[in-house]
């Protein structure tokens, strides 16, 4: 067995253990591939192939889109769709247009229709909010939310419930 297989067959008895404790969670597969994703991420994994259901499924098409400015100094994104390592390009993208443009003060991250997304969106939003002011307009990707919760980062995201109250927020 390769050290990825035994990786992801202890993530999975994490996760399986963490949703009986945590029923409400995602389900046991995701919570695996985003333990075996962090652990391939912080270099102790060799490699973790792409996620276990890659294969029985067709990836959902990503969709990364800048919305025209609005002449009060912010840029909305918005994303649908999957999003990983392999998919993020569209994102860092956008994000970078908004970063170099002196006239954005604010960019407004729409992750609304995100149906998954790991670590490398989490990068992404700390590199955004770093270099701007980050406005996230949810709900979060279980996924994402999860991550943010194990890394404690939550508190360092607002998160508006529509592109109009991010727009408003004061922070």
């Amino acid at each position: 067995m390769s050290d990825a297989e035994t990786a992801h067959l202890v993530a999975i008895r994490i996760a399986a253990y963490l949703a009986a404790v945590h029923p409400d969670d995602p389900n046991p597969d995701d919570l695996a591939w985003i333990i075996v994703h962090e652990l391939n991420r912080a270099g102790l994994l060799a490699g973790s192939g792409p996620r276990p259901d890659a294969k029985e499924k067709t990836p959902e098409a990503q969709q990364v889109l800048a919305l025209p400015d609005r002449n009060d100094g912010a840029r909305v994104i918005v994303c649908a769709g999957e999003f990983d390592q392999r998919t993020l390009a569209a994102v860092e993208e956008a994000g970078a247009a908004a970063i170099d443009d002196p006239d954005i003060r604010r960019i407004v991250l729409d992750i609304s229709r995100v149906t998954f997304a790991d670590s490398s969106m989490l990068n992404e939003m700390f590199r955004l909010r770093r270099n701007s002011n980050l406005v996230l307009v949810g709900p979060l990707p279980t996924s994402l939310a999860r991550v943010l919760e194990l890394t404690q980062a939550r508190a360092l995201f607002h998160v508006a419930d529509s592109i109009e109250a991010a727009l408003a927020w004061g922070g």
